[in-house]
Parts: structure tokens; C-alpha cells; sequence
């Protein structure tokens, strides 16, 4: 019973709440720029794809993990444990979704470019669904209050921080529900990711909702790249400066070493 609920609310409860409602608002303030000019193309640019994508997701993330110690990243869901199984039910469950939404409606035109834009950007997006939602927050969560807290909490804010751009609040709680509730099977996140939620999403954002249409253009596929880009030399940099202050702190021992 104390895993599936509790309360041992501590800092980092506070800081993932925190953190959760500055996704929130980044998302409510993207709303007065929903247009196609240029400004508003930016500032949802820099809202949406800088400070939550790349703020919140990789680099909030990666120091957070960094202070914690390297067996976070495992409380995270991403570890080799279980991991066969985590990928035979992600294709398995990826495969029954696929099959019920092909059963209602057959798309046209699947494999088109514009699709492809698409289908880029919400990977990308994926990404930090998983490492700051579905890892962070819901982690942080269960510590706190339990897995059945944890996983309602964790839906509310998958739900609310698309605000500002695919406002279906009822419907994406109960994939955030779906989704981290299949995450507790095995507790690793290969088990949603990428084939059980890249069929859900996909699906949910190309086909069935308004929202696609907004990222079905070389703009959004030149923002993936550039996201994926920034990532990859924030984790470089992070390598380079660990690795500095490491023969940093062997230098200064060796030093203090001879003068004693």
C-alpha cells in the first residue's frame, strides 16, 4: 500500500511542482500566438521549442540528473531493466492501437512530405514528453505521494501543458493515464516509447486533430533538426565541462598533496 500511496513531500516535490507549472504557463503564454506571422512564429519558437523542449526536457533534466547521481536516470524509466519485454509490448500495444484506429478511419496521402514534417517535430517533442513528464514529474510524483497519485498528477499536467496548442484537456488526461499507466508494467520507458505512443501521437496529431496542420511544413522540420542539434552540443559541453572540472579537482589534490 505505501507504493501505491504516500506522503513524503520534500524539496524536490516543490521543485517538480514548480518546474510543472512554468511548463504550464509557457504553454498558456504561446496561446495570443497561434497565427502564421512571423512574430508569432518566433515566439512560439522560443516559448514552446526553446525554453520547454530544450529548457525543461534536456537541459533542466540532464542538471538535474547530473546533482542526483547517475542512478536517477534509471528512477527515470531509462534502463536496460526489462528491457526486451518493454519493446515487445511497446510494438505489441503499438500494433492493437494502430489496428483500432485503422478500423474506424483509413487516412490518404500517409506517407506525403508534409507528413513527414509532421511526424519530425512530434518526435522530437516526444522526447521531452518522456524525460521531463513521464520521467521527472512522474517520478518525482511517486516519490512523493505514491504510483496512483503519480499517475493521475502526471496526466493533469501532460494534459494542461498542451494548452497553448492542442487544447483537448479530457481526451489527453486519459492518454496521459493510458500512458503512464502502462509505463508501471515493467518501469521502463521503452515500454511507451517510440512505437505505443509514436502510434498514438501521430495518429492524435496528424489525423485526428487542427493542431497538425500547424507543423506539416519545412518550418517545423528545420525546428527538429535544430532542437536535435542544440541537444547534442548541450551534452557535449556538459561532457567537455564535467570532464575540465574533474582534472580540475586532480590538480588541485596533487597540489594540496605536495604542500602537505
Amino acid at each position: 500500500m505505501n507504493k501505491l500511496f504516500r506522503f513524503k513531500v520534500n524539496k524536490d516535490t516543490l521543485i517538480s511542482i514548480f518546474m510543472g507549472l512554468v511548463m504550464i504557463a509557457l504553454s498558456f503564454l504561446m496561446i495570443p500566438f497561434g497565427g502564421d506571422s512571423t512574430r508569432d512564429t518566433i515566439i512560439s519558437f522560443v516559448l514552446r521549442d526553446l525554453l520547454m523542449i530544450f529548457g525543461l526536457g534536456v537541459v533542466f533534466v540532464s542538471l538535474y540528473v547530473e546533482k542526483n547521481g547517475s542512478n536517477v536516470i534509471e528512477e527515470l524509466g531509462f534502463t536496460k531493466r526489462k528491457m526486451i519485454p518493454s519493446i515487445i509490448i511497446d510494438i505489441v500495444l503499438a500494433a492493437g492501437l494502430l489496428a483500432i484506429f485503422l478500423k474506424d478511419q483509413v487516412p490518404e496521402n500517409v506517407l506525403s512530405l508534409k507528413n513527414l514534417y509532421g511526424a519530425s517535430y512530434i518526435i522530437v517533442a516526444g522526447i521531452f514528453e518522456m524525460t521531463f513528464i513521464y520521467g521527472f514529474l512522474r517520478m518525482t510524483f511517486e516519490k512523493a505521494f505514491g504510483i496512483i497519485p503519480a499517475i493521475l498528477l502526471t496526466s493533469v499536467f501532460y494534459s494542461l501543458h498542451h494548452a497553448g496548442f492542442q487544447p483537448e484537456f479530457l481526451h489527453l488526461f486519459l492518454v496521459g493515464l493510458m500512458y503512464s499507466s502502462v509505463f508501471y508494467i515493467t518501469k521502463n520507458m521503452l515500454i511507451i516509447f517510440p512505437f505505443f505512443w509514436g502510434v498514438g501521437a501521430l495518429w492524435d496529431v496528424l489525423v485526428s486533430s487542427e493542431a497538425g496542420d500547424e507543423i506539416k511544413n519545412p518550418v517545423s522540420f528545420s525546428i527538429a533538426i535544430v532542437i536535435l542539434v542544440l541537444s547534442a552540443a548541450w551534452f557535449l559541453f556538459r561532457k567537455w565541462r564535467n570532464k575540465k572540472n574533474a582534472f580540475e579537482n586532480i590538480n588541485s589534490d596533487h597540489g594540496n598533496a605536495q604542500q602537505g
